[in-house]
């Protein structure tokens, strides 16, 4: 029973006066315990130690860490995350989210003295780590819980990983822009790249490649490590409603506004035998989106499910389906509970378990409502209880207009992990090609 093991590794932790530290992964060892003759516990078997450390992993990184630190024996035998968090999957931090302090605190602001607070969306854990380098970055995405950052100078793109501080590099993000004129002839659409959702896979030997669903152009881009441009699709969505990583592929809702007929396509990273047919050959579509009774799709992962939610015909309730269960053309099987699960709905979509966090209420859905009318108006943050099926409002006022009334709630801090305006110091991620510079240096 794992809940026995980490209970036994905890009290044993206690007993050799070992400190662990949620925030640092900081350790002391003492020298009882760094004698193998008398801890039975630092005498593991091989196997069965590698059984443990890989559920701890499965659970998380940094349960996985702080397991490491037991012993010396536990974390010599294990792989250390440092120089592979990038490019083994196993070390990505899939459960955790950048969280923006709020107060016009975003990363990079001279008052957090450099660090950056992170947030299990499953154990509602918080930990701060000390970032650096958003002094001169731009965060654009958190895929798989590594940051995608944006230099504002050059748009290098750089894969970071929060915890063990491993880089991948990409090519600058400009250099998209020839390739897209091409198929663009509205300068400013080229520039916008603002609105970028992240996918990441790693092959058999270690190469990283990424794949970006840039929603204000329709279309997608990649580039591996090693490359020296990106490269754009020549075919293009109708319209890029709504993207979401999920087990290494890119899914997005293609349509989706009114009662245009809307589908969800799966969008492969390139093939290493034949990356050029990538750019040409358009993905092929998962299912189609029942259209008369889901209104305004939107992807979200939930419960390691990929589910899409959006209004039923009338506006005036909110529907689940499983993917899944659409693949199979099934569509009467709407989803009535998520459980703990908190749903927010914004400019990226995520859940979190509600668990340990006050405020946030349990299978509900909370929208954060950019385009105005309908419910409520532009800005606000309008609350469904899955459950009773009735709305409520978190708050009355403004939420992207103006500033959010005090005192804050946790609900509103966790609604900022999904608008990217909270996670930079400007509010345009804009380039001026000319000069090559962001919209902050």
């Amino acid at each position: 029973d794992m809940r026995n093991v980490k209970a036994k590794m905890a009290t044993h932790a206690v007993e050799q006066g070992i400190s662990l530290h949620q925030g640092g992964t900081s350790c002391r060892l003492s020298r009882r315990l760094a004698d193998p003759a008398q801890s039975t516990w630092a005498s593991l078997h091989t196997d069965l130690l590698d059984l443990i450390a890989s559920r701890v992993l499965a659970s998380d990184l940094l349960d996985y860490v702080r397991f490491r630190a037991v012993c010396l024996g536990w974390r010599v035998t294990t792989p250390c995350p440092r120089g592979r968090g990038v490019v083994d999957p196993c070390f990505h931090p899939r459960q955790w989210m950048m969280f923006p302090e709020g107060g016009g605190l975003y990363p990079g602001h001279p008052a957090l003295l450099g660090y950056v607070r992170f947030f299990n969306l499953s154990t509602s854990t918080f930990v701060r780590v000390r970032l650096p380098g958003f002094r001169n970055h731009s965060v654009l995405d958190c895929p798989d819980g590594l940051l995608l950052l944006r230099h504002n100078k050059s748009t290098v793109i750089c894969l970071l990983h929060p915890f063990t501080g491993d880089v991948v590099l990409f090519p600058p993000l400009s250099s998209i822009f020839p390739q897209l004129a091409k198929f663009i002839s509205d300068f400013s659409k080229i520039q916008d790249t603002r609105f970028v959702r992240a996918s990441v896979s790693v092959n058999l030997v270690g190469t990283v490649t990424m794949m970006l669903a840039l929603t204000g152009l329709d279309r997608v881009a990649y580039a591996s490590t090693g490359d020296r441009q990106w490269t754009p699709t020549s075919w293009k969505m109708k319209h890029l409603y709504s993207a979401l990583p999920f087990g290494g592929s890119l899914y997005v809702v293609d349509g989706g506004w009114g009662l245009e007929p809307s589908r969800i396509l799966r969008i492969d990273p390139p093939e290493d035998s034949n990356p050029s047919s990538w750019s040409v050959i358009p993905p092929q579509m998962v299912t189609q989106c029942p259209v008369k009774l889901l209104r305004m799709p939107q992807l979200v992962e939930c419960n390691s499910e990929l589910l899409l939610v959006g209004y039923d015909s009338g506006h005036s309730r909110i529907v689940f389906f499983r993917v899944a269960d659409l693949l199979n053309g099934v569509t009467t099987m709407q989803l009535t509970s998520i459980g703990d699960q908190a749903v927010f709905i914004g400019g990226w979509n995520m859940a979190v378990n509600s668990k340990s966090l006050p405020s946030v209420q349990g299978n509900s859905i909370a929208i954060i409502n950019e385009i105005g009318g309908g419910l409520a108006g532009r800005g606000t943050l309008p609350l469904y209880d899955l459950g009773s099926g009735t709305w409520s409002q978190v708050f009355d006022g403004p939420f992207l207009d103006g500033p959010m009334p005090r005192p804050y709630s946790l609900v509103l801090h966790v609604a900022t992990c999904c608008q990217r305006l909270f996670w930079n110091s400007g509010k345009i991620l804009c380039f001026n090609t000319d000069v090559g510079l962001g919209a902050e240096e």
